[in-house]
């Protein structure tokens, strides 16, 4: 299957720098997405050292997968490597933390997704999310990992609107501030015509998903569906950071990209 992506960070409107990092290869069918926190702009080093660890581990496994990866659990070897990939980040960002004392308490959420064969591998750290539109649904493929999303899960009759704002915040688990971590992973078969959408909090923060829905289905070019998430989200306060990737999957065939999204390959 082939990938046609496109990715857009913005400071927003409330922020001084901006601690997102994202990267797009459609060659290797690789997408990442962190969202870096901790003082002294270790946050921008934190979310820069997740991309670039997992970038470099998902190269290496891309070029040679067979000797790259085994694994006695029942995930692929792809789904294998991207679990690698981050807990690579993590041992990076952790001894960066350790060895530096501006960047004590330093972390990054991770979002990946990597489209290898038929198979979509996505795993998450954090709060940033990875989203499936496929014709008129969405559908979140992560899960949170903040006190918020946790209370609910073990509670799923809690009324979330009586929750206080930090502890809609407040990670359980992230990249780089412990030792190990442990990432969610799941794999799929997509399918042509199928987006898959990674972002940051500060987009789901100001956005529902049925408003992100409806800013995909609006339709124009990749580029344009980024800048307009990212414009929705500023204009709704644009408190943080806002970083949106969006992958468009198609057969290996000739011809134009669906209707929708308004590009020729």
């Amino acid at each position: 299957m082939k990938t046609f992506s496109a990715g857009s960070t913005d400071t927003g409107r409330k922020r001084e720098n901006n601690e997102d990092s994202f990267y797009i290869d459609d060659q290797v069918g690789l997408y990442i997405v962190a969202d870096g926190m901790g003082g002294h702009r270790a946050g921008e080093v934190a979310s820069s050292t997740v991309v670039s660890s997992v970038k470099d581990y998902m190269e290496a496994f891309h070029t040679s997968p067979v000797a790259q990866e085994t694994d006695e659990s029942n995930m692929s070897p792809a789904a294998t490597a991207v679990c690698h990939s981050i807990e690579l980040a993590n041992r990076v960002v952790y001894q960066l933390s350790q060895d530096q004392g501006s960047y004590k308490g330093m972390g990054s959420t991770a979002a990946v997704a990597y489209l290898y064969r038929d198979t979509l591998v996505t795993a998450n750290v954090g709060d940033s999310r990875i989203y499936l539109v496929r014709e008129d649904s969405i559908e979140q493929l992560t899960q949170d990992h903040t006190l918020f999303a946790e209370h609910i899960r073990k509670n799923p009759n809690w009324d979330p609107n009586t929750a206080s704002i930090p502890m809609k915040h407040i990670l359980v688990r992230a990249v780089g501030i412990h030792e190990t971590v442990e990432a969610d992973v799941y794999e799929m078969q997509p399918l042509p015509g199928d987006l898959i959408i990674l972002c940051s909090d500060g987009l789901t923060d100001m956005l529902d998903d049925d408003e992100i829905h409806q800013a995909v289905l609006e339709g124009g070019e990749l580029e344009e569906i980024c800048s307009r998430l990212i414009d929705m989200a500023n204009e709704r306060g644009g408190l943080d950071n806002v970083t949106a990737v969006v992958c468009f999957l198609q057969k290996e065939e000739k011809g134009f990209l669906h209707k929708l999204f308004g590009s020729s390959s």
